[in-house]
């Protein structure tokens, strides 16, 4: 079970950018938030997404959200009272070299297409 999510600060809904091209596998979306939970998760919150989140049956998508010299790796997506949670680390933060982003920051989304493509045979 997830860990329930709380922002640092309040947010709107994440508007699903899915539901307008259903295939998109690629986005853009400005940062709301960015922050760590009690359970050591570290979380981002966009304005909107293209990564699906896990529900119905569907696992999450994975993926890569990036800008500037930020690479953050998306290894799960959870929905909680309309905002989208991408759960992940920061590339190269283990190293202690990471960077991460910058609320307001306009961010380029990629989901991984292979992963979508079977999460997608399961489902239909």
């Amino acid at each position: 079970m997830a860990t329930a999510a709380a922002p640092a600060r309040a947010v709107g809904p994440t508007r699903l950018a899915y539901f307008d091209d259903m295939w998109a596998l690629r986005s853009h979306a400005t940062v709301l938030d960015v922050h760590q939970e009690e359970s050591g998760r570290q979380a981002v919150v966009l304005d909107a997404t293209v990564f699906h989140p896990q529900g119905g049956g569907q696992p999450a998508d994975k993926g890569i959200i990036s800008a500037g010299g930020a690479r953050f790796l998306v290894e799960d997506v959870r929905t909680k009272d309309g905002v989208v949670y991408h759960y992940g680390r920061f590339e190269g933060s283990e190293e202690g070299c990471g960077h991460e982003f910058n609320q307001g920051e306009k961010v380029s989304l990629e989901v991984d297409e292979e992963r979508r493509s079977l999460n997608s045979r399961h489902k239909i």
